[in-house]
């Protein structure tokens, strides 16, 4: 590892895809909103639960793996602020994504990924890897894996995730489904888990329905891309980081300033799927967000920092 090294995971990328001046506030900036989204949160003491989940089954009974997978759920959820009981108004704001409801889904998911977890093979939990970008001196995709495990047979990424996209047939609307067939996250981690894991060539998608009334919808979405594509996505990345470093070099060459062009505004991505863009306060009373001296209230300094919270540099060392 180099000192001038640059690392890039799929949430700074994402977001700079969305709009470059949201990345520019989160990641050069370093500014983010006061609190955690609900959804995240509940994804996140998910993820927790799932490390409990697959870390214990078969050793314990089911009823202690529920209790394990809800201690380590909850350790996440308070950490983050969240009343471990919540009632009244708090409760029907944060509906479906409540302690209680995950407690359900837990129970439901051992029973209904019984058979999978007991064929399995666990090889690594919340494994992190480091991989260059071909064609970029000193630059490194990273990212955390949540779980590698031989899964008939193959070398197996499982990645969890859940959502409220609920429909009746099926439990999971076709849109979010079809979705995963093509997203860059699970190719990086198709193409950096398969440098890291050699043979290892597929990404199980792992999904959870939190809804309020339905707690047993959970689907497998498999997830195999032939070399080809995954050819273009290196591609892809590479071009992405380019754009994203020269609007970096235009903002450092001008004294870090904003300038005509760069980081500039995606207002198509002001709304999104989960509610309005965390920066949209800013980005509607402010063209130069880089004068402003201090965040504005509500927001507050944290830099995004893959590179210390993956702990990439013993990683690198032992590569």
């Amino acid at each position: 590892m180099k000192r001038n090294d640059q690392f890039f995971d799929n949430t700074s990328l994402s977001s700079y895809k969305d709009c470059p001046r949201k990345y520019f506030l989160r990641h050069v900036m370093n500014w983010r909103r006061e609190g955690t989204a609900t959804p995240l949160v509940f994804g996140l003491s998910w993820h927790a639960g799932m490390d409990a989940v697959w870390q214990h089954f078969g050793k314990v009974p089911e009823d202690n793996l529920v209790d394990l997978a809800m201690a380590m759920f909850l350790e996440t959820w308070e950490a983050e602020g969240f009343d471990p009981n919540p009632v009244g108004e708090m409760a029907e704001k944060l509906n479906p994504r409540l302690p209680q409801v995950a407690r359900e889904m837990y129970e439901n998911y051992i029973r209904d990924r019984a058979r999978t977890m007991a064929g399995a093979e666990l090889i690594a939990v919340e494994q992190p890897f480091a991989v260059p970008i071909p064609g970029l001196e000193g630059v490194w995709y990273v990212g955390r894996l949540d779980k590698v495990a031989r899964i008939q047979g193959q070398l197996t990424v499982v990645e969890h995730k859940t959502t409220t996209a609920y429909k009746l047939d099926g439990g999971f609307q076709t849109n979010y489904i079809e979705g995963w067939y093509s997203d860059s996250q699970v190719k990086g981690y198709q193409f950096g888990g398969g440098l890291f894991y050699p043979g290892l060539t597929q990404v199980w998608v792992d999904a959870a329905l939190v809804h309020k009334k339905v707690h047993d919808k959970f689907r497998f979405v498999p997830v195999a891309h032939n070399t080809e594509i995954l050819k273009e996505w290196v591609g892809d990345t590479r071009e992405w980081i380019l754009r994203l470093q020269g609007d970096k070099h235009k903002f450092d060459a001008a004294g870090q300033a904003l300038v005509h062009g760069c980081f500039p505004k995606n207002e198509n991505t002001c709304m999104g799927k989960f509610g309005p863009c965390g920066f949209l306060d800013i980005c509607r009373t402010t063209a130069n967000p880089d004068q402003l001296g201090e965040p504005p209230a509500g927001y507050v300094v944290e830099p995004w920092s893959p590179f210390d919270t993956l702990n990439i540099e013993k990683l690198l060392e032992a590569q």
